[in-house]
């Protein structure tokens, strides 16, 4: 087999993401006969076919896949490292690249960036959100280093932390029938158009599969901030996290009830494709996650991502696992997320 070229490989992603010779030739700016001919001669290299040719364009066979993550990973990984350089070439000393739920970024991840650069002021952030499906993906094909998301989303075998705990909570106008209650179940709000967001985000999913043909959306909204600026119009009522809902109650005209169900407490959890390989920045920072998992007050109990034991155990657990190794003389970057490590790695 001969060697692969970066530049087939890039066409290659280009005709997988595209579905056709026509959209990648135009994206990437060649002639499709050429086009077509680097892919042929990758596949005669190769000796299989990565693309079923059909009529209305390309699809990917199962040998195609395989190639297509590693692509991804080569891909990724070489913009990644002339990012990295240009970076140093600013006199920037690193970048973390991180991906999130717009849940997370809004409640959370404020806090923990503010504090990682303090600590570390020589680190750039890439910071992107989306649905927790699309934070997986983004970890799994190296776009982020790390990823912060909602259970019950599957992690596709990434190495996964207890982060923070959120909470649902019904939004309604003020003068709504239900505003005088402290507390409501889900299924007394079916009776109500409610406001939503986008189908694909964990929280659509789940009031969906709760609610079924009683579940009627009237309007679709891409934020909670839009969501609120609804409720408050009379439009309709929603359900979203109180913590980002209590910034808007002194603007908008809502009321803010309990949503008595358990799925409303919802643990989050922090993920990376394998603790080896981490650089020193991101190591920092899903230390820097955990902890603030560690000290969050807890409300309600959650269960660990692994089953068993609730978050707050596996929490004591770490921080006993710390002290222990403090007294035991160990370096003083030793820490037991990484503890089969090499302690001197630690602070990279």
């Amino acid at each position: 087999m001969k060697q692969f070229e970066f530049t087939t490989l890039k066409l290659f992603l280009a005709v997988a993401d595209g579905g056709s010779l026509t959209t990648a030739a135009d994206k990437c700016n060649i002639a499709i006969a050429a086009l077509s001919k680097r892919i042929s001669d990758l596949e005669a290299s190769a000796g299989t076919r990565f693309f079923e040719r059909r009529a209305r364009g390309m699809s990917l066979t199962p040998a195609g896949r395989v190639l297509l993550q590693h692509a991804r990973e080569i891909i990724y990984g070489v913009e990644r490292m002339q990012s990295d350089l240009l970076l140093y070439s600013r006199g920037i000393h690193g970048l973390l690249r991180i991906a999130a739920t717009a849940s997370a970024v809004a409640q959370f991840l404020p806090q923990e960036l503010r504090s990682f650069s303090h600590a570390h002021p020589g680190v750039a952030i890439d910071l992107s959100e989306g649905t927790s499906q699309k934070v997986v993906e983004a970890i799994v094909d190296g776009r982020a280093d790390l990823g912060i998301f909602l259970e019950p989303v599957s992690g596709n075998g990434l190495v996964t932390f207890p982060y923070r705990r959120d909470e649902l909570c019904v939004v309604v106008p003020r003068g709504h029938s239900l505003a005088p209650r402290a507390r409501v179940r889900f299924a007394e709000t079916l009776v109500y158009d409610h406001i939503g967001t986008q189908t694909q985000s964990s929280l659509s999913q789940k009031l969906m599969a709760e609610g079924g043909a009683d579940y009627r959306v009237r309007i679709r909204v891409g934020s909670v901030d839009a969501a609120c600026r609804m409720v408050h119009a009379g439009l309709g009522i929603c359900i979203a996290p109180r913590l980002i809902v209590e910034n808007y109650q002194d603007c908008f005209s809502i009321a803010l009830l309990e949503l008595d169900e358990p799925w409303a407490a919802r643990q989050m959890l922090v993920a990376a494709r394998s603790k080896q390989g981490l650089s020193g920045a991101a190591r920092a920072f899903l230390r820097r996650c955990i902890d603030a998992g560690e000290a969050q007050p807890q409300r309600h109990a959650a269960p660990s991502p692994t089953g068993g034991a609730p978050a707050a155990e596996v929490s004591c657990t770490a921080k006993d696992l710390s002290h222990e190794a403090k007294h035991a003389g160990l370096s003083r970057f030793y820490d037991p997320v990484f503890a089969n490590e090499d302690p001197e790695t630690m602070h990279e």
